[in-house]
């Protein structure tokens, strides 16, 4: 049998570090599979792997079937801090009839899929779940020479948290800046907009059609000025993989604190460094912590800090556990194993 023809698209909208790294990876991974041929021309099937909600990136074939990954509705989800527009309303209204006409759905997560089915009305039997993965390069030793040298080269202390990523409202990153605070306990951030000029709020308000009032502005500003006030918080903007790998290993434990996470990439990326997980219990994130996760409710600063509270007092023995935990769930996710789900919806898809 003649291999399936599978176009993905990589244009402008479908690259970037999340969805360039998805896009990326997985055809590398499709590459692998006998049954699978990916071709710019004459398909048999069309994979769009980035889904935009409020501009019209969607526009599927009427002669062949076709898939679109959805990560996540994060702005649908937490509506108050994304405000649409009018321009915003009307191309989300034609991604959702373009939607229609789209033969299946990838996402990353079943609460994703759940979300999916809810606020873009896609029938469930045709959203299908396929887990990301993280570069294996995570968990690969580091020696201990190497881990002194990043430690040295950024400057950072003997006992800290680690954040990796945005600054977005669905990050809830005043919360946990608050709740370090409160500790004493030194906050790493990792993410190139830690570091990038903050444009003034009055220019962000006009450019986002935003109240003086309004969550998004707020929580920016606190950011803005706890980074410039705060000694206990320490930003080092983009760092390489290589250094990153070693920042996992010298961290106290990762956080993540987000109140909703479509996936959460930097989760596996720690728990693959043998990095010790503690985070929000909301929304994806569960599905991929390992067993006996600390975790929190990241609508409340007092479950935060007491989960953070148990972190600091785990003797060695259990954080040791927890951290055998989390690698070995960390291998539960593979490219492979992720591109082995797609080609199965690639099967499904083309004979439905």
């Amino acid at each position: 049998m003649a291999p399936l023809r599978v176009h993905i698209p990589t244009d402008s909208h479908s690259t970037g570090r999340g969805i360039g790294f998805y896009t990326s990876n997985l055809i590398d991974a499709l590459k692998k599979i006998k049954d699978i041929k990916l071709v710019d021309t004459q398909p048999d099937l069309i994979h769009y792997p980035y889904f935009d909600l409020f501009y019209p990136t969607l526009n599927p074939p009427k002669n062949i079937p076709s898939i679109v990954t959805i990560h996540d509705v994060t702005p649908l989800v937490l509506s108050r801090f994304y405000p649409k527009g009018i321009k915003g309303r009307f191309n989300l209204f034609k991604q959702k009839q373009a939607l229609k006409r789209v033969t299946a759905v990838i996402t990353d997560s079943n609460n994703s899929r759940q979300d999916i089915i809810k606020h873009l009305k896609v029938p469930e039997n045709k959203i299908h779940v396929t887990p990301l993965a993280v570069d294996p390069f995570y968990a690969k030793p580091v020696s201990s020479k190497a881990i002194s040298e990043v430690k040295a080269k950024y400057s950072l202390p003997d006992v800290f948290l680690l954040y990796v990523g945005g600054v977005n409202p669905n990050k809830n990153l005043p919360r946990l800046i608050k709740a370090v605070t409160k500790l004493n306990l030194p906050l790493v951030l990792v993410g190139s907009e830690f570091t990038r000029p903050t444009p003034p709020i009055s220019s962000l308000k006009a450019k986002l059609g935003l109240q003086s009032v309004h969550p998004e502005l707020k929580d920016l500003r606190f950011i803005k000025h706890s980074l410039e006030t705060n000694p206990l918080l320490h930003a080092l903007g983009f760092v390489s993989n290589q250094d990153l790998s070693a920042i996992y290993r010298l961290a106290l434990a990762y956080c993540q604190p987000s109140l909703y996470e479509g996936f959460g990439l930097p989760v596996l990326e720690a728990m693959s460094a043998g990095c010790l997980i503690v985070g929000s219990n909301q929304s994806s994130l569960p599905e991929i912590y390992p067993p006996q996760a600390i975790t929190f409710d990241p609508k409340s600063t007092r479950s935060m800090l007491n989960a953070l509270k148990k972190v600091i007092g785990l003797k060695p023995k259990d954080r040791e556990t927890l951290i055998k935990l989390g690698l070995e769930r960390s291998q539960d996710f593979s490219w492979d194993a992720t591109a082995g789900l797609t080609a199965t919806v690639y099967s499904l898809a083309k004979n439905s």
